[in-house]
C-alpha cells in the first residue's frame, strides 16, 4: 500500500503544512530513494526544491514532484566537479533565490572488498560522498552566514560493513567534518547535522545487498528483511526516512547541532515510532555486597566484561560496531580499555585510579540503558525480561565495587 506522506507529515507529526513556505532547498542525489522523497517532503510542505542531480532520473523526480502541487526545479549536477556545483548554485539563485537549507544525500557506492578494490572506485567514492559534501557545503555557506540562518544537513551511514570499506571510510569522514563545520558555525544561526537514516530501503541498499549478504552470513531476501527497530517488520521505507529528516530540520536542528542522531529516534521523539520504555527497579540493600572484597569485585567486572565481549559477538557483523560505538559513548572508554583495566587491576599490576568511582558511574549508565536499548530491537518479553534481569546483577556488582572503592 502507497505511503501518505503528507499525511504522515502533517496528521501523524502535526508539522504546519506551509512551515518551509517559500524556502529554498538543495537536495544533492535528489532522483530516487531517500533524496527524491526528501525533496517531495520539503516540497509538501511549501519549500522551493532544487533536486542536485546527476542522471536523468532528476526530471521524473521534477515532473513527480509537480504533479503533487509542489514546487521543483531539476539542475543536472556532479557534486565532485567545482564547475558543476558553481553553476548549481547560480543557477539556483537564477531560479529562486539564496538558499536555507542543504541536504548532502548524494552517493556513490559499490560493493567490493579491499584487496580486489581499484584506485578509480576508491576515488571515485571520496570524489562524490566526501569531496561533494564539503564543495556543496562550501558554496551554499555564504546564503546561509548572510540570513545568520539556516541547515546544512549531512546523510550518514553505519560504521562497518565487509566490501563496502570506501563508502563507510567516506561517510565516517562526513561525520567529522560535519562536526568541525558545527565548531566553526558556532555563534551564528547556521545548523550543520551528522543525519544517520537507518537501515532504508534504497535502490543504493539494493544494489549492493546480492554481494554484501553473503559476508554477513545471511541470504539477500534476509538481508532485505533485516530491522533495527521492533516497530518495523524489515527495512525502513524510504518515506519515513525523508519524513524524519524534515522534522529533523524544522523541529530538533537546534538541539542536535553538531551531534549524530538517526531516522529512528526521531520518529521516537515525534511518537511515530512506539520509544522504548524499559526502566530498571531500583536496588535494594541487600543487592548491593559492601562485604565482598575490592579484588573480588574486581574479578566479578571482568567477567561481566568479558560476558558483554561476548554478546557482542553474537550479533550480526554490521551490528557489532554500532554496539561497542554505543558501549564507549555511555561508557566513557571502549569495552577493550575496560577490559585492560580490570585485568590489570585483578592482577595487581595498577592502583585503583583516583578517579575510578567517576568511571564506574558511567560504566553503570551503560548497563542501566541495556534494556531501553534492547528494547528498540525487539518486543519479545522473555528477551526483556532476561536483559532487564542481567543488567540489574551487574549494576549490583559495579555500585558494590563503588562502595568497596570508597571505603
Amino acid at each position: 500500500m502507497p505511503i501518505d506522506l503528507f499525511n504522515m507529515l502533517t496528521k501523524d507529526m502535526q508539522l504546519d503544512p506551509q512551515v518551509f513556505l517559500n524556502q529554498i532547498v538543495i537536495v544533492t542525489g535528489a532522483g530516487r530513494g531517500i533524496g527524491f522523497h526528501t525533496s517531495r517532503a520539503f516540497a509538501l510542505l511549501g519549500a522551493k526544491v532544487v533536486l542536485a542531480e546527476l542522471s536523468a532520473e532528476g526530471k521524473t523526480a521534477e515532473e513527480a514532484i509537480r504533479r503533487e502541487g509542489g514546487t521543483a526545479l531539476f539542475i543536472q549536477t556532479d557534486v565532485s566537479d567545482l564547475d558543476s556545483v558553481t553553476q548549481l548554485l547560480e543557477q539556483t539563485h537564477q531560479a529562486y533565490g539564496a538558499v536555507d537549507i542543504l541536504v548532502n544525500n548524494a552517493i556513490f557506492i559499490h560493493q567490493v572488498n579491499v584487496k580486489d578494490m581499484s584506485t578509480e572506485i576508491w576515488d571515485r567514492t571520496m570524489a562524490v560522498n566526501l569531496r561533494g559534501t564539503f564543495l556543496t557545503s562550501r558554496a551554499c555557506l555564504p546564503d546561509l552566514l548572510r540570513k545568520n540562518q539556516g541547515l546544512i544537513l549531512n546523510m550518514i551511514s553505519t560504521d562497518a560493513m565487509p566490501g563496502l570499506s570506501a563508502y563507510i571510510a567516506s561517510k565516517q569522514a562526513i561525520t567529522g567534518f560535519s562536526q568541525s563545520l558545527a565548531l566553526e558555525l558556532e555563534g551564528t544561526g547556521v545548523r550543520v547535522i551528522p543525519f544517520g537514516p537507518g537501515m532504508v530501503d534504497t535502490p543504493g541498499i539494493r544494489s549492493v545487498a546480492g554481494g554484501l549478504a553473503p559476508q554477513l552470513g545471511l541470504t539477500e531476501s534476509e538481508f532485505l528483511n533485516l530491522s533495527l527497530h521492533a516497530d518495523y517488520q524489515g527495512l525502513m521505507p524510504p518515506e519515513h526516512a525523508a519524513a524524519a529528516a524534515v522534522y529533523l530540520a524544522t523541529c530538533l536542528a537546534e538541539e542536535f547541532h553538531g551531534q549524530v542522531i538517526n531516522g529512528y529516534e526521531v520518529l521516537e521523539r515525534v511518537g511515530f515510532l512506539k520509544a522504548s520504555d524499559v526502566t530498571l527497579p531500583e536496588m535494594n540493600d541487600r543487592e548491593i555486597n559492601s562485604n565482598e572484597t575490592t579484588r573480588t569485585l574486581v574479578t566479578k567486572l571482568l567477567q561481566i566484561l568479558e560476558e558483554t565481549e561476548a554478546e557482542f559477538q553474537k550479533l550480526p557483523v554490521f551490528v557489532r560496531p554500532m554496539a561497542k560505538g554505543g558501549f564507549k559513548n555511555k561508557a566513557g572508554r571502549s569495552l577493550a580499555d575496560w577490559q585492560r583495566l580490570a585485568s590489570s587491576l585483578g592482577s595487581g599490576a595498577a592502583s585503583i585510579p583516583a578517579n575510578m568511582g567517576e568511571l564506574l558511574e558511567k560504566l553503570a549508565t551503560y548497563y542501566r540503558e541495556a534494556p531501553t536499548e534492547t528494547a528498540r530491537f525487539t518486543r519479545d518479553e522473555a528477551t526483556l525480561k532476561m536483559v532487564t534481569e542481567t543488567a540489574q546483577a551487574r549494576l549490583a556488582i559495579i555500585q558494590s565495587l563503588v562502595l568497596a572503592i570508597d571505603r
